[in-house]
Formats: structure tokens, sequence, C-alpha cells
């Protein structure tokens, strides 16, 4: 993972050694929806968001907390933020829009 997504980044740079180049944290889950599944659940959510921030360190590119535009619930996605466990509902959507609208370094 931390490795393709490196060469990501090489290869934009590449291409476009001028851009700024972003990495978001990944949006957790509702705790209903990280309890009952294996593969998407807070726990490996926040791994992947470990190795994000690394990789933003490392290459030297900005690195976005997304996380922090959805009020968190214990680490977890509200309930009220989806009605999937997964997948922002419109209200939320805005709140991440506004989140990148204020968060940029350019």
């Amino acid at each position: 993972f931390k490795k393709t997504y490196g060469d990501l980044i090489d290869k934009v740079r590449e291409l476009q050694p001028g851009a700024v180049i972003y990495i978001q944290s990944i949006l957790p889950v509702t705790r209903e929806k990280s309890r009952a599944d294996a593969i998407y659940n807070n726990t490996k959510i926040k791994e992947y968001n470990d190795l994000l921030l690394e990789l933003a360190r490392e290459k030297q590119v900005c690195y976005l907390n997304v996380q922090e535009s959805v009020g968190l619930d214990n680490g977890a996605l509200p309930k009220e933020a989806s009605t999937d466990g997964v997948h922002l509902d419109k209200p939320y959507c805005l709140k991440w829009l506004d989140y990148l609208k204020t968060h940029t370094v350019v």
C-alpha cells in the first residue's frame, strides 16, 4: 500500500513538478460497521492513516486529516453521518468540502 502510493506521488511529481500534492486521511466508518466488518473497520483505517501520514512526511507532501471534518464519535463516524455506515450523506460531504476549502497551503 505505502510503496504503491509513494510510487504514484513520484509519478505525479515527474509529470507535474510544480504540483502541490495532498494526501487525505481515510474517513472512519461508524462504530456498528467497524464491529461487523473484517476489512472496513476503524482499526485498519487507523493503521492505513498512520502509513499515509508517515508517507506524507517522507515525500514532503501535505497531509489532510479529513477525519476532523466529520466530528468523530470516539474515533468512529457519527451514526447520523451515513445510512450505510461508510458513505457520507450530503450534509457530511459538505462538511468535508468546507474542510478542504479551508485547509490548503496555497
